[in-house]
């Protein structure tokens, strides 16, 4: 989802006096209800039976998506509410600035979305809203409220302080197993509560997550929506994804499920603990055909240093077929990461991702500042 700035790009709006706040989607205290008097999701999504399965269809999931399916639109203008700080990212179609809401002071993130600019598709902006609006979990990246105009939408997120994960990593002077198994086990915990409210992401990948904090307090976010859907409402089988991270029932077949996340959380742990990924060649085609193939290994030297473990729960996630793959709830139970990795510096590993990451940001038509 992107977006391009505006010909004062940069520049700080000017200053508006606030009016009286009567937005029914304002960011709220947490532990308190919606202004729209609507529970805060459950804890972690799980259902009141225990269950971890979806909704699967019946009528009451039918009807329960609709009534969640509310007018996510606060009226009146941003800028009546934040206070515009600097530009702190920018994407193909979206410019991020920093912001402030007038009335508490609190810091913010407004992603400035335009609506003419071409490649932008409308529809899937509104419903990657919806979804983003819907899911509550500490390792998922938050959208308030959202804004709208005759050129723009405003997505108001929360404020992370941090960097990419990777660009987190590689700027370590060390990294272990069991630093690789405290992200992934966040990681999964935001996959399980999506799969568990009936949304499949579609696109993890390294430029959707996002890392704040060091050591123990380190949290990893889950961002992008632009893919996600609720797989509840139909097959998935819009052919979507990255290069690289997509699973081969999504270049095969005729529909697939959400384990399509679960093959795409192995290839970030094959990268994580080695520094270049699973599945690589000159062209995307090529790549394609090794997915299929579900050909990959642990040949090179550096996995000397990885656990058995740990290339365990790779052959569990990165396997052909969708229905022989870990869920997210049981990988969580997967003694890799309940605690079973080495606490030792992987130093050959860190080094590749270091070379992998500056590929990859080139490719992006990044450049290290």
């Amino acid at each position: 989802m992107g977006c391009v700035g505006s010909k004062n790009q940069g520049e700080e709006p000017p200053k508006k006096e606030p009016k009286k706040d009567d937005r029914p989607n304002k960011p709220k205290e947490d532990g308190k209800k919606a202004e729209n008097g609507k529970d805060e999701p459950k804890e972690n999504g799980h259902k009141p039976d225990g269950s971890d399965k979806p909704g699967d269809g019946s009528d009451d999931d039918k009807n329960k998506a609709q009534e969640e399916k509310v007018d996510p639109i606060s009226p009146g203008d941003v800028e009546e509410f934040y206070k515009f700080g600097k530009e702190i990212g920018k994407g193909g179609f979206s410019v991020v600035y920093k912001a402030t809401e007038r009335a508490t002071g609190k810091k913010y993130a407004i992603k400035r979305i335009q609506k003419d600019e071409e490649g932008v598709d409308i529809e899937l902006l509104k419903r990657e809203i919806y979804i983003m609006k819907k899911v509550d979990h500490p390792n998922i990246l938050k959208l308030f409220e959202v804004f709208e105009d005759d050129d723009y939408f405003f997505l108001v997120l929360e404020l992370v302080e941090g960097l990419e994960l990777f660009d987190k990593i590689v700027d370590r002077g060390n990294y272990s197993e069991k630093d690789a198994a405290n992200i992934v086990k966040q990681i999964l915990e935001a996959v399980k509560y999506l799969h568990e409210e009936g949304i499949v992401h579609r696109d993890l990948k390294p430029e959707n997550l996002l890392s704040a904090g060091e050591g123990e307090g380190e949290v990893v976010k889950v961002a992008d929506f632009g893919f996600a859907k609720n797989f509840g409402e139909e097959k998935l089988v819009t052919s979507c994804g990255s290069p690289g991270y997509v699973a081969p029932e999504v270049l095969t077949e005729d529909s697939y499920t959400n384990a399509v996340d679960m093959w795409s959380v192995g290839v970030i742990i094959y990268i994580l603990l080695s520094g270049y990924p699973p599945f690589y060649d000159e062209s995307p085609p090529k790549i394609f055909k090794k997915i299929t193939e579900a050909k990959y290994d642990f040949d090179d030297p550096v996995w000397d240093d990885i656990s058995d473990l740990a290339k365990d729960l790779i052959r569990k996630l990165l396997v052909k077929d969708p229905s022989e793959r870990l869920s997210a709830k049981k990988c969580l139970k997967h003694p890799w990461i309940t605690g079973g990795a080495v606490d030792k510096d992987v130093k050959g590993s860190l080094i590749r991702l270091q070379e992998y990451n500056k590929v990859r940001k080139k490719e992006k038509g990044q450049v290290d500042k």
